[in-house]
C-alpha cells in the first residue's frame, strides 16, 4: 500500500513538474501579406475556395470590410509551423499528447491581402485536471502556404 501512495505521489510531482516548468514562446508573430490587383470580389471568392479546399469551415465573411474567418480545425503542428513553448528544455509540439487547433483569418485592405493563423494548443498528459493550455505563435508557412494558394488562383 505504501507502495501506490509513493508512486501516485511521484506521478502527481512529475505532472505537475510540467505545468511548473512551462516556458511560453517569446517571440512575435509574423505578418504574412502581399499585394495584389483583382478586384476585392474575386479575392474574397478564391480566398474562400482555397480555405473549404483547406478544410476549413467559414465562419465569417464581410464583403464591405474584405475580411474572411474560420473555425477552429484542429491540426497536428510541428515546431516548423509554430512555437508553442517547452518544459525542461523539450519543444511541446513533439510530444504526441498536445493538440493545436488552428483558425485562419483573412483581411484585404486596398491592395494588400493579410492571412494570420491563430493557433490554440493544449497538452493533455491523461487527466483533465493535469491539462495545459499553451500559448502559440505561428512562424508563418501556413499563411505563406494559403497566400501563395490564393495568388496562384487569381492569376
Amino acid at each position: 500500500m505504501k507502495k501506490l501512495i509513493i508512486v501516485i505521489i511521484g506521478l502527481s510531482l512529475t505532472f505537475v513538474g510540467c505545468a511548473i516548468t512551462y516556458k511560453a514562446p517569446k517571440e512575435t508573430e509574423r505578418r504574412v501579406y502581399a499585394t495584389h490587383s483583382s478586384s476585392l470580389a474575386d479575392i474574397l471568392n478564391v480566398s474562400q475556395r482555397v480555405l473549404m479546399i483547406e478544410g476549413y469551415r467559414i465562419e465569417h465573411v464581410d464583403k464591405e470590410l474584405g475580411l474572411i474567418s474560420t473555425a477552429p480545425r484542429n491540426i497536428k503542428m510541428t515546431p516548423e509551423y509554430a512555437n508553442c513553448g517547452t518544459t525542461m528544455g523539450i519543444n511541446y509540439l513533439k510530444d504526441k499528447r498536445t493538440d493545436t487547433d488552428v483558425s485562419i483569418n483573412i483581411l484585404i485592405d486596398g491592395n494588400k491581402i493579410e492571412v494570420k493563423a491563430n493557433i490554440e494548443g493544449e497538452y493533455k498528459p491523461g487527466d483533465v485536471s493535469q491539462n495545459i493550455t499553451l500559448t502559440c505563435i505561428s512562424k508563418g508557412v501556413i499563411e505563406r502556404e494559403i497566400l501563395s494558394q490564393i495568388k496562384a488562383k487569381l492569376k
